[in-house]
């Protein structure tokens, strides 16, 4: 933090790596200092950038006063300010914030730049051309439906379960023609914890569900392990659509995407934890619109890269619309780097939209249209849970009359 600015001193922060240049910033006057990413100088402009900043800019007039979106000033000739700058979530506040990662997040060694040496780099995203085929958009949704409760009378030990139901499905688009609904699948369960099991009757209207059951005595396993299956069939059907040739984004990471020979392209929304050194983390929010940074290796079996979705307004944080893309390494850097160009060139056109979507820009619409598609699948919530109470009543009925 700078604290109070001195008289006529304005702080400036420039995106173009341009301005971390001493001999670019000799129109700001003999006296320049270096604070991390910020440049504090003596000035009597406003709003001050190097050559190579102005040229970054895209919106650059005269002054430098139409670039907020690169240039910010705290200070003005003749005033005195604190640094401080404020911004709004781009996602609803029900939702959450998209980037979580704590201030003091010294990053992670387990990865590695693999592309541009030791420098993270903005790359621009290819256009779209037709000879690139068709893209498919992968996600699941998972419900749990009613809460279920399991005695053993011989030897008195009970059981939490969960029955509930998930589905996965594809939205095949190619960025020009009409995007359609691909294969989708749908799966109802009764699964139960501590080992045992019990099954439900079929009931009228269709409700059925098929009978799992897990180790785990905890209350909250079965409906954890109900997650783990949806994120397991969406791996199952993110690898048969990749198999038949199609470029095939699964929304979330890859971990149960079992094949690394499949370029399967896993698509984070929300960031947990910096990956990469604080230096080269804090350059992420530097992206414009369609351009991803650098490939770095991400263990053993994945490359990936941050790329940014939308243009960043004037009031949105410097992590609006920013994803991150997980790609298989089995095919090597060559064609990971031009996986990652398609992708970064082509899922701007598919950002999601503020007034349709409170999760917008990084929820993308097909991935959107695919779960609002799959809940109508799954059937309304309050006709499962009374199909699942009626199967319990029939269960209890049963007991009875056996007990005569």
């Amino acid at each position: 933090m700078l604290g109070l600015i001195p008289l006529a001193v304005a702080t400036t922060r420039c995106s173009s790596p341009g301005v971390r240049r001493r001999q670019d910033l000799a129109h700001l006057g003999s006296e320049v200092e270096f604070e991390g990413s910020w440049v504090i100088a003596r000035t009597r402009s406003r709003y001050t950038c190097s050559p190579q900043g102005r040229r970054r800019c895209r919106q650059h007039s005269a002054g430098c006063h139409g670039c907020q979106r690169y240039c910010r000033s705290s200070g003005s000739p003749g005033s005195v300010g604190v640094a401080v700058r404020v911004f709004v979530e781009d996602w609803g506040a029900t939702y959450g914030s998209p980037y979580l990662v704590p201030y003091d997040d010294a990053g992670t060694d387990g990865a590695v730049l693999a592309e541009d040496g030791v420098d993270l780099c903005c790359h621009p995203g290819r256009a779209y051309r037709p000879a690139d085929g068709l893209i498919a958009f992968v996600d699941g949704v998972r419900r749990g439906e009613a809460s279920l409760w399991l005695e053993d009378a011989r030897t008195g030990i009970g059981a939490r379960g969960v029955a509930g139901g998930h589905a996965c499905g594809a939205v095949i688009a190619d960025g020009i023609t009409r995007a359609v609904f691909g294969e989708t699948r749908v799966r109802r369960l009764a699964i139960w914890g501590s080992g045992l099991t019990g099954r439900l009757p079929v009931v009228a209207g269709g409700w059925s569900w098929e009978s799992r059951s897990i180790a785990d005595p905890n209350p909250d396993a079965p409906l954890k392990d109900l997650q783990i299956r949806m994120r397991q069939e969406e791996g199952r059907l993110a690898e048969a659509l990749c198999a038949d040739g199609y470029l095939t984004v699964v929304d979330g990471p890859l971990n149960f995407v079992r094949s690394r020979d499949l370029p399967v392209v896993g698509y984070v929304k929300t960031h947990y934890r910096a990956l990469l050194d604080p230096d080269h983390h804090r350059r992420i929010p530097e992206l414009g619109s369609g351009e991803r940074t650098s490939l770095f290796r991400l263990g053993a079996d994945r490359y990936s890269a941050y790329l940014r979705l939308a243009p960043i307004t004037a009031t949105a944080s410097p992590w609006t619309g920013i994803v991150r893309i997980e790609i298989p390494q089995s095919a090597g850097l060559a064609d990971a780097v031009a996986v990652a160009d398609r992708i970064a060139g082509v899922l701007p056109y598919f950002a999601g939209i503020a007034h349709r979507d409170p999760r917008a820009p990084q929820n993308l619409q097909p991935i959107g249209a695919v779960e609002f598609h799959l809940r109508h699948l799954l059937g309304h919530p309050g006709l499962a849970t009374r199909a699942v109470r009626e199967a319990v009543a029939q269960l209890a009925a049963t007991g009875i009359e056996e007990s005569l």
